[in-house]
């Protein structure tokens, strides 16, 4: 069966919401990890299809005019013109086909009926597959092309004679062949006829195995041969190798350099990598165990170039080597004289550095991270750049130098494979500065996401136990940095929270929010959406509550379309506050819920004092469902719930078991795994950015 690749994405264009949850539902439960991304504006089209390129295109036949159908499909083509792109016109039909066809549609597809989500997921899994097989075909064809310019590059270079033979033909013949036959110009051997290179008595011989190598046999076994050459007949000894070049079998004629051992070339400008490498790293290991100049701190640094197999599949081996140089080149231009750099491996340095302060160092790392990162590389035919991840550590006196690489090449390598461009400084000592600066770095990109306007809404589905129709969303937030990575609220929010940014960023949900609302004008694409409200906003409730009064503009909020909520600790620590910001909202017609409850000594008690319309228990008690005490503690809050006409929500709900206990319970909603993964989510790309 085919499978979706992980993390694929899909963007559909529709003017209603429909669709999207149909076929991102149905996708779900067939268990394929894909990604639906919603837009109903032509501008929003346009700007994902530049700035978060999904893996396959959907455009719903709409009832708009055709004209602007395909202006759509021109958008598409001309900024993806690789990506499958299919046409949602049912019902399904040849016709209907045909014409998708006609239009530059891939497909047609339909998601009326089960049948047609039928088809339209072995569609999608079909074009995504497809377009992995051409994505992984374009990068073998790079890597040929590659491998053939470093061969040839390795051919001219070499000491070693070397031709080429198709059909008994020399189509191509480096130096030292023209060298050895006397001939100024290796081109001038191009086009000759392999015997007439060879001296009479040896053609018979010479075609016999030729015959032999392209049959199979005798291939890269020594051959006593005797060359025609113009200052009289050189004798050598030879290897024919049988190989493939544009789909035609060639013979590749391999004369060794005087003193080359057998069966090994002998490269006059390219050493073996292998043997720098680990002699380099034998230099490091020593010069870690030698002493510190007096009143000067001693640290090691290990620098590793971010996701260089990337960079040699998008430049080409040989270009990333060079751009791999070009690098070592701008960070040796940084370094004090007395500063050593070794060469760890192709995409890694190893860096020795003294300085009379360790925080100097730390400076110098964060400047060659910096620099290297800003800096163009030139590479002849093109341009690059690459970014660092780099480790520092200061050996204690007397440690191993082992202990000391390992842990830099396993932070270094940790901190490239996970997000790259950063400095992670290795100790206990420095740990706290470190997360620190982590925390600082999260916090610059969150709020430039926020003046860029990349954050973007997602929702994970509330399902009622009792059967009710409308659907309930909790409401939540991501973030795509500089590079396009999405990052969830659990990776930016906490240093968010350090550096007092989630006033704007709650003004920007909410705002979301009350956009999305707005445009659902038709009752089956009514919803009840949870908006979360952070400590700030409650500890500044009277500035809060003046911000979404103008917003509102006088408008009245339905409980059915929008529920505030806030964490019971963060109530307790303002209960004030809160009490007025809670019955503020219930005056402007919103509802009201209570998330994290139940964990707190007095969690029923405020039930008293606030006008709660939902209650969304803690984690834990689904992390801990089958102790006692847990279902105990569980259901008097529930009865006390009921007893105040409070809903009840449980998270976390990963399997039937503790689904239908909550029922017998008396629950009456559950989100989770068990429902919906929280990854597996609807996203909405067109959001009201809020005014702050």
């Amino acid at each position: 069966m085919v499978t979706a690749p992980a993390g694929g994405t899909l963007l559909l264009i529709s003017p209603t919401e429909d669709p999207a949850r149909s076929i991102e539902t149905a996708l779900r439960n067939a268990g394929h990890p894909l990604r639906l991304r919603w837009v109903a504006q032509a501008d929003a089209f346009e700007d994902q299809l530049r700035n978060n390129p999904p893996d396959l295109v959907i455009i719903d036949r709409g009832d708009g005019p055709s004209a602007a159908r395909e202006q759509l499909f021109e958008t598409c083509r001309r900024l993806l013109p690789e990506r499958p792109l299919l046409l949602l016109d049912p019902p399904l039909s040849l016709d209907t086909l045909l014409a998708a066809r006609a239009a530059g549609a891939d497909d047609c597809v339909g998601c009326d009926s089960p049948a047609q989500l039928r088809h339209l997921e072995q569609v999608v899994l079909r074009e995504l597959a497809s377009q992995e097989c051409r994505r992984q075909l374009r990068q073998a064809r790079s890597r040929l092309a590659d491998f053939e310019a470093r061969h040839e590059k390795l051919t001219d270079s070499t000491g070693d004679a070397v031709a080429c033979i198709q059909e008994g033909i020399v189509v191509r013949a480096n130096a030292a062949l023209a060298e050895r036959l006397g001939v100024d110009d290796p081109a001038a051997l191009t086009g000759q006829p392999l015997i007439d290179l060879v001296a009479a008595s040896q053609q018979a011989d010479i075609k016999a195995r030729l015959r032999a190598v392209l049959k199979g046999a005798a291939s890269s076994e020594p051959l006593p041969l005797q060359l025609a050459g113009r200052h009289g007949v050189v004798t050598v000894e030879a290897q024919m190798i049988l190989g493939q070049q544009d789909g035609e079998q060639v013979i590749e004629l391999l004369i060794r350099a005087a003193g080359a051992p057998p069966g090994r070339a002998a490269p006059a400008t390219l050493p073996p990598p292998a043997a720098q490498r680990g002699g380099a790293r034998a230099a490091f290991r020593a010069a870690l165990g030698e002493a510190v100049a007096p009143g000067h701190t001693r640290a090691a640094l290990l620098i590793c170039f971010d996701d260089f197999a990337g960079l040699e599949t998008r430049l080409g081996v040989v270009d990333a080597e060079t751009l791999a140089g070009l690098a070592s080149a701008a960070i040796a231009a940084r370094l004090a004289p007395e500063d050593r750099v070794f060469g760890f491996s192709v995409d890694e340095r190893a860096l020795l550095v003294e300085r009379p302060e360790l925080a100097t160092i730390e400076t110098l790392a964060e400047t060659l991270r910096r620099e290297l990162r800003e800096e163009i590389f030139n590479l002849g035919d093109c341009e690059a750049q690459l970014s660092l991840s780099i480790a520092l550590l200061q050996p204690g006196p007397g440690e191993a130098a082992e202990r000391v690489i390992r842990q830099l090449v396993d932070e270094a390598r940790g901190a490239s494979a996970k997000d790259g461009n950063r400095v992670v400084i290795v100790g206990s000592a420095t740990r706290t500065a470190q997360a620190e600066r982590e925390e600082a770095r999260v916090a610059a990109l969150t709020r430039r996401a926020l003046a860029e306007d990349r954050l973007r809404l997602a929702w994970q589905s509330i399902a009622s136990l009792e059967g009710e129709t409308r659907h309930h969303y909790d409401l939540l937030v991501r973030m795509s940095d500089d590079t396009g990575r999405e990052w969830t609220a659990s990776e930016f929010l906490p240093a968010a929270q350090k550096f007092n940014l989630m006033r704007s960023i709650d003004r920007w949900v909410i705002g979301s929010a009350l956009e999305l609302i707005s445009r659902r004008s038709r009752p089956q694409d009514a919803a009840t959406l949870f908006v979360k409200i952070s400590e700030d906003s409650i500890r500044d409730a009277d500035a809060f509550l003046g911000w979404l009064r103008e917003l509102l503009g006088g408008r009245r909020l339905t409980r059915d379309e929008i529920v505030f909520e806030a964490q019971e600790r963060v109530l307790q620590n303002h209960i004030r506050k809160a009490r007025q910001l809670a019955r503020e909202l219930v005056e402007l017609g919103a509802g009201f819920a209570i998330e994290h409850f139940g964990i707190g000594p007095s969690s029923a008690q405020m039930l008293d004092h606030l006008p709660v319309h939902f209650l969304k228990f803690h984690a834990s008690f689904t992390q801990s469902f089958g102790e006692r005490a847990t279902i105990a503690r569980l259901s008097e809050l529930v009865e006390a719930a009921k007893q105040h006409r409070i809903k009840t929500i449980v998270s976390h709900v990963e399997d039937a078991n503790v689904m239908a206990r909550l029922w017998q319970m008396g629950v009456n909603y559950i989100s989770g795994y068990h429902v919906q993964e929280p990854e597996v989510v609807l996203l909405s790309d067109d959001p009201l950015a809020a005014k702050h």
